[in-house]
């Protein structure tokens, strides 16, 4: 199957915490138990869960949570978090339009300053090219790797 026209034809739509573990598991959390896909606010009222989806077929996920980031707690911030995309499937726009979906869902319910969240570092690109400034120094998740902390504004 080509999968160089994906960006045309993905649909994105809300799913349950629980249905994005079939990404978060083998990508973001590969090796570890299953139980380190589920992440505190998966469950919280405000939070949104979002896939893409390319025919029947979940391609990527991105989780959004009502945290503002650390230095900004007197200001609502969204925390985007465990944004996964299928590896035949990166490199298509996926994870923009993952993005982008999430700020227009989150404008719709809430009022925020910031959206922020920790990238691992071979990600870093993707922030940049959507307009996230990094924040702080680079720093090390257990388990995971390295990271840099990102946020734009979300006026």
């Amino acid at each position: 199957m080509d999968v160089n026209f994906l960006t045309m034809i993905v649909k994105i739509k809300k799913i349950t915490a629980k249905q994005t573990y079939e990404l978060r598991h083998p990508l973001l959390r590969k090796g570890q138990p299953i139980n380190t896909c589920h992440l505190p606010l998966d469950n919280d009222s405000k939070s949104i869960h979002l896939g893409a989806y390319f025919e029947t077929q979940l391609v990527g996920v991105l989780s959004a949570f009502n945290k503002s980031c650390p230095g900004y707690e007197s200001k609502n911030g969204i925390q985007l978090r465990a944004m996964a995309v299928h590896t035949p499937f990166q490199g298509k726009g996926i994870a923009t339009q993952l993005i982008q979906k999430a700020f227009l869902s989150i404008r719709k319910t809430l009022t925020i300053h910031h959206v922020w969240l920790n990238a691992r570092i071979v990600a870093k690109d993707l922030y940049l090219k959507n307009n996230f400034k990094p924040i702080g120094n680079v720093f090390e998740i257990d388990s995971i790797g390295l990271h840099q902390r990102f946020i734009k504004n979300a006026k």
